[in-house]
């Protein structure tokens, strides 16, 4: 990806400038023409670093002028407000840079358009429709919850996996303090009686003795496959090879399909009831799409919804979506209300998601203590078995 500075003119002969992030100068064309601008100068300008901003910074940033601009106060107003409250530095410089573009005449999509770093590639669109519209701060408010909940959804997966996790690293703590310092004790007690000693006791003997010794090498060969599959993984062809793997396996199909269509759901509705044209959400939802296997079935919909198709009916002709999706989308179809709906969708799969992946760690957590007190019980009985075993002594 690369960054294009452009300047535009839409169908009044508004003239628009802003800072796409696109992989080509191609790419910045078509979605400028996308948008209904006409590009009248498109430059490439210097990579620069992605700037980090904590996201409850910009959810707030999104709620505080939707409730602004609500309330009656003129857009430049709302943002002075806003830059002057914030304590994120690099935001309040942020918020400062489109307020003095708006205050120069961009409209604030624009002025937002060229933070997609900041403020994601999304809410520029989303932004856009709501000033065409006249519903700019119900708009604003719609997208600041849509992203409370997106980061709602990840900091539950987050904290759903640290027991299991905390319960995995304190097991192999303890099994690797006590092949490193217990059990080679045993190897010299048993080496200074001449003592034989059985397989499995001496396999441990052998594992100990080689930690003391090269056990530096674990975590090197480690992070050296680490950088190798990830290496492997930035290969285009590794990388869909992967993702049809996990399209293939049942429970990784599971997982993969339900957060992806969670994302899918959530963001093309959220743009739907925003106002943005069903062809141009669907084709920025597909960027979304992390799988490129599952993005490879999605990319016939717009084909399909251009031609007249029903959306319903693609999505069951493809055995791999859930039924409920064809349903839910037939009913919205019917009723007209297609955004809700996949918000309503959205709802549901994440839902779905969560449960599977709570009763994963319920039953994760006292499978790590069962495992990890198996092996260490077999450590220590090995190892007493061998010292009740001594029957002959010699010197």
């Amino acid at each position: 990806m690369a960054y294009y500075q452009y300047v535009a003119r839409d169908a009044r002969g508004s003239l628009h400038q802003g800072v796409l992030e696109v992989p080509d100068v191609k790419d910045a064309a078509r979605r400028l023409k996308a948008d209904g601008l006409y590009p009248v100068k498109i430059k490439a300008v210097r990579s620069r670093r992605p700037r980090r901003v904590p996201e409850q910074q910009v959810i707030g940033f999104f709620q505080d002028l939707s409730d602004l601009l609500l309330a009656g106060v003129p857009l430049d107003n709302a943002l002075a407000l806003i830059s002057t409250s914030q304590g994120h530095k690099l935001f309040q410089q942020v918020v400062q840079d489109v307020l003095s573009s708006v205050q120069g005449g961009k409209d604030l999509s624009d002025a937002i358009g060229g933070y997609q770093d900041v403020f994601g590639v999304l809410s520029g669109y989303m932004i856009r429709a709501g000033e065409a519209s006249g519903t700019l701060p119900m708009i604003l408010g719609n997208l600041g919850e849509y992203l409370e909940r997106r980061r709602e959804f990840r900091r539950n997966a987050l904290s759903a996996l640290i027991y299991p996790c905390i319960l995995m690293a304190v097991s192999g703590v303890s099994i690797f303090i006590l092949l490193i310092y217990v059990i080679p004790k045993f190897a010299q007690i048993f080496q200074d009686l001449n003592q034989k000693v059985p397989f499995l006791t001496q396999l441990l003997l052998d594992a100990g003795v080689f930690l003391q010794s090269y056990g530096w090498t674990i975590p090197v060969s480690l992070l050296g496959l680490y950088l190798l599959a990830r290496s492997l993984y930035r290969q285009p062809k590794v990388k869909r090879a992967v993702h049809t793997l996990q399209l293939r396996l049942p429970f990784s199909r599971y997982l993969v399909l339900h957060a992806e269509l969670t994302r899918f759901c959530r963001t093309l509705g959220t743009m739907l009831v925003a106002g943005v044209p069903l062809i141009r959400a669907l084709s920025l939802v597909e960027e979304l799409i992390l799988n490129q296997a599952l993005r490879e079935i999605l990319a016939p919909l717009q084909k399909e919804i251009r031609i007249g198709n029903a959306a319903s009916s693609f999505f069951r002709a493809r055995k791999i979506f859930p039924p409920r999706m064809a349903t839910m989308l037939r009913i919205a179809e019917e009723q007209g209300a297609l955004g809700e709906r996949l918000l309503e969708l959205g709802d549901y799969f994440e839902k779905e998601l969560q449960q599977t992946v709570r009763k994963l760690m319920t039953l994760m957590e006292p499978a790590v203590i069962v495992v990890a007190g198996g092996v260490i019980a077999v450590m220590v009985m090995s190892m007493f078995t061998a010292i009740f075993g001594i029957t002959d002594i010699q010197f």
